[in-house]
């Protein structure tokens, strides 16, 4: 069988971006009896590190996909049909999207799976595209790839529901394949790891640090998470930092840096914070194993990565009761409700104080990851490609 797979995604720093190179990766290492091809723009193919078992399907494109299709761009015509004739020329059994982020049409008749994480761009569109241009942009290329979709793939129950909801789709047309974390995510042994990434990033040596991986963006909550930080500075629990860890200069997404940088400064909690910008797996790692608590407080998320992540890592995390996240850490975490700033601080408190309490945590966090691998999600997926294009 061959299989065709957008790969325009591979570069993305984002969760579309880490989820298409470790699923694909683990796809392509698991299917020796079939074909895979990349279909990939020049620009991406030139950056990124491809499974060797892959063919790679060049596209010359104007502008790269990824960055074309950010929260204030538009994809241009004639690169999303170079893209579509690439796909339909693989002469594939079937085709894969691992984002509807960077799907285009493909004018054919071939069976195609498309991931869609989430429908928080629907639910929330205020907090995710800065225009109205931008959100009829997105809901056209939603609406064409739900058509050309198969079966529609996402990576919790949680998104199913939203996709349900929002989009009109029966949930039978729906898959629910999880993630998973790379081997990269776990406890170090080497406390020297730690005390270099603060050295780095002008932290010190000895105090607690409050960790936030992902997006800077207004949908993450992070607004609320700084007035909840400074109702934790006016109860006087001690010292500690506030580290941000996520692309904040060169993000395509829709961005709230300027803002959490005025509302740092206008509760006087900039000496407390630091923004690492984007980092790579080694350091990220040495950031989970030297934070003392992971703090996640999304309106919604898909998945939440990071939150696998850092209880792979043995980090303690406190999380948003909201979307997938009570789902991905099941009771291996504390919960709040992310519109209630007290109960956010509450939960940061408890995790600075209570020693006990982490480590049960850890324990249980530890526990919970393993519950989760790409492996898994690789065969659950080569299954679901083999059973739509045969029935195809």
């Amino acid at each position: 069988m061959r299989i065709a797979i957008d790969g325009c995604c591979w570069s993305n720093r984002r969760g579309f971006g880490r989820y298409t190179r470790e699923m694909v990766t683990h796809l392509v290492g698991l299917g020796s009896r079939h074909e895979f091809v990349l279909v990939v723009d020049e620009q991406t193919a030139r950056t990124g590190a491809f499974p060797a078992k892959a063919q790679l399907r060049i596209v010359r494109t104007s502008e790269q996909p990824s960055e074309a299709a950010s929260a204030d761009g538009a994809r241009r015509p004639m690169d999303l049909c170079r893209l579509g004739r690439a796909m339909a020329g693989v002469r594939p059994d079937v085709m894969f999207f691992p984002a509807v982020y960077s799907y285009y049409p493909v004018l054919s008749r071939v069976p195609a799976v498309v991931a869609f994480h989430d429908a928080i761009a629907e639910k929330h569109p205020q907090l995710i595209f800065p225009t109205r241009r931008a959100r009829m942009f997105w809901s056209i290329k939603t609406h064409l790839a739900l058509r050309q979709a198969s079966r529609v793939l996402t990576v919790s129950n949680s998104a199913r529901r939203q996709i349900v909801e929002e989009f009109r789709c029966p949930a039978s047309r729906i898959d629910v394949i999880t993630e998973g974390y790379g081997c990269e995510f776990r406890v170090l042994d080497d406390p020297a790891a730690g005390a270099d990434v603060r050295l780095r990033f002008g932290l010190p040596t000895e105090a607690p640090l409050i960790l936030y991986v992902g997006g800077i963006s207004p949908h993450k909550n992070l607004l609320g998470l700084v007035a909840a930080l400074d109702v934790v500075r006016q109860e006087e629990v001690g010292d500690w930092y506030m580290v941000f860890a996520g692309d904040y200069q060169h993000d395509s997404f829709f961005s709230c840096y300027q803002e959490l940088l005025a509302l740092c400064r206008e509760r006087g909690l900039e000496e407390r914070v630091r923004f690492t910008g984007y980092l790579e797996n080694q350091d990220l790692v040495a950031l989970y194993n030297t934070a003392t608590l992971l703090v996640l407080p999304s309106f919604a998320e898909g998945f939440g990565l990071p939150v696998l992540e850092a209880m792979a890592c043995g980090l303690p995390v406190a999380a948003s009761d909201r979307g997938s996240l009570p789902e991905v850490m099941g009771s291996a975490g504390l919960l709040f409700d992310p519109t209630d700033t007290r109960a956010m601080a509450s939960a940061v408190r408890r995790l600075l104080e209570d020693a006990a309490l982490r480590e049960q945590m850890r324990s249980a966090g530890l526990e919970r990851a393993r519950c989760f691998s790409w492996e898994r999600a690789a065969e659950q997926l080569l299954a679901l490609l083999e059973r739509v294009a045969g029935a195809a």
